[in-house]
């Protein structure tokens, strides 16, 4: 693995406390979460700084959110136009004008490591493509959330869940700003996802026969770029506090390293 530091990185934490852990919590973003005496938007953004791939790093947040008071001393933030997960990106690709590429990271992983990080980027980087993702295997996945649920997408190759990492172009951004929001939209719902593929990958999804392959060259078809799926083996890349009972697991599995 190279030494040179060359992906910048942007942390997504410019949302809203409408999900359940935020409001249970009376939080503004769950990137504030307190897990293991610190908030997990600086365990995110402390595992960055450490990956040998990952030069500058920028949280963007919400207009004068909380979140910024949390930040480490240094840290750099600046702060999303709107509440689109497309607005808090462009605001990422704003502050970094010379960066063709960049790593998006979302601000709720407790147990991200800089290994992790640097495996999804090397691959990334390596393929060449305009779009990556990171996705896990149920298996690995399970190891960290044991009997708590989180969203799975069950294909013919086995049973996966999303990561939390990808890799994007500024060409690719750009082009494709509604169909990235419609995907963040669906991103945790394997029909409203398929719906997004077509007809014939919902008939392929609902008889278990769509499979990984299927899914990228569909999706190089719809956008007409090379994209590539990252199956990470690290499944910290996938542990996001999206439920109250998460915050209690990331605290154990923190005490367990």
């Amino acid at each position: 693995m190279s030494e040179t530091k060359s992906v910048a990185a942007i942390v997504l934490a410019a949302g809203t406390k409408s999900e359940p852990v935020s409001e249970a919590s009376g939080l503004a973003h769950k990137a504030m979460l307190e897990v293991g005496g610190r908030a997990v938007v600086n365990r995110v953004v402390e595992a960055l700084q450490a990956a040998q791939l990952v030069g500058e790093v920028v949280v963007v947040t919400a207009p004068d959110s909380p979140v910024q008071d949390l930040l480490v001393e240094g840290t750099a933030w600046v702060e999303s136009a709107g509440g689109s997960y497309v607005d808090t990106i462009m605001a990422g690709l704003n502050y970094y004008k010379d960066c063709e590429e960049v790593l998006l990271v979302t601000g709720d992983l407790p147990l991200l490591t800089a290994e992790a990080v640097d495996h999804f980027v090397a691959e990334a980087l390596d393929s060449g493509a305009e779009l990556c993702y990171s996705m896990v295997s149920a298996k690995r996945a399970d190891s960290l959330y044991g009997t708590t649920s989180h969203s799975l997408v069950r294909l013919r190759d086995g049973t996966f869940t999303g990561g939390n990492l990808a890799l994007v172009s500024r060409q690719f951004v750009e082009r494709q700003q509604q169909r990235l929001e419609r995907a963040f939209a669906s991103r945790k719902n394997p029909i409203r996802l398929a719906r997004l593929l077509g007809g014939r990958s919902i008939f392929r999804y609902l008889l278990g026969r769509l499979t990984v392959a299927d899914i990228v060259q569909r999706v190089n078809q719809i956008l007409g770029c090379e994209t590539m799926v990252v199956d990470s083996p690290y499944p910290e890349v996938s542990f996001d506090v999206d439920k109250p009972e998460h915050i209690a697991i990331a605290t154990q599995r923190l005490q367990e390293r």
